[in-house]
């Protein structure tokens, strides 16, 4: 099963390297799920100001241009994990250093097409 770790926190520390401390810590963490066989894929994310979001009503396309004030944390980044069941991808999650400072959300990626 392959489970998202998506990375929050209200600073966006996890993101930047302007933590160096986390960000070692969250290097070390990436490491040590590779040597696990765990680690799939993931990747820091910009920031938000540099971001944008799309919408399509009706047929008409809307960009919107970071900052997004409408919520208080910051996705920072993510990771794609293997995992045999929920439970070990929510073990995994407790030891990301971001949960130390905001929280990681854990979610079951759904197969679609020839995998």
């Amino acid at each position: 099963m392959q489970f998202m770790l998506i990375l929050t926190d209200e600073r966006g520390r996890v993101a930047r390297a302007e933590d160096p401390e986390m960000f070692s810590k969250m290097a070390e963490f990436a490491m040590g799920l590779a040597a696990e066989g765990k680690l799939q894929g993931g990747a820091p994310l910009h920031a938000e100001e540099e971001g944008a979001r799309v919408r399509v009503r009706d047929g008409k396309t809307s960009v919107t241009d970071g900052p997004f004030t409408e919520t208080k944390e910051i996705v920072g980044g993510f990771f794609l994990i293997d995992a045999d069941s929920q439970k070990e991808a929510i073990d995994i999650a407790s030891r990301c250093p971001s949960a130390e400072i905001g929280f990681v959300e854990v979610r079951e990626v759904l197969p679609v097409g020839p995998m």
